[in-house]
């Protein structure tokens, strides 16, 4: 088994929360309106917000629209991966693939 990734599930949801309140503030929009524009419970945005909660692609790329913002301004911050870990497992997952003979 692969060994877990550098930064938590919760600490991305935390890092893209903080992104969308930030862009929401920037927007003047409270969290119902904002809930309301892409029509969602505003539960659902104070749970994105807080990063308790994940929310669907479907609603954070509405939730980008109504900011008007790009995805990748909300998911900026979150760190990038380890790319010398990527190619190791690639490499190992394809030694495990051998093509069948015709």
């Amino acid at each position: 088994m692969c060994p877990p990734y550098e930064v938590t599930d919760r600490e991305i949801l935390r890092i893209i929360g903080k992104n969308i309140r930030g862009a929401r503030l920037q927007s003047n929009l409270t969290q119902e309106c904002l809930a309301e524009l892409v029509g969602v419970h505003w539960h659902t945005i104070h749970h994105a917000e807080t990063g308790k909660v994940p929310i669907s692609v479907a609603t954070f790329t509405r939730i980008s629209q109504v900011l008007q913002t790009s995805t990748n301004r909300l998911i900026d911050g979150v760190p990038e991966p380890d790319s010398a870990r990527i190619e190791r497992i690639k490499k190992a997952m394809a030694r495990r693939r051998k093509p069948k003979a015709a």
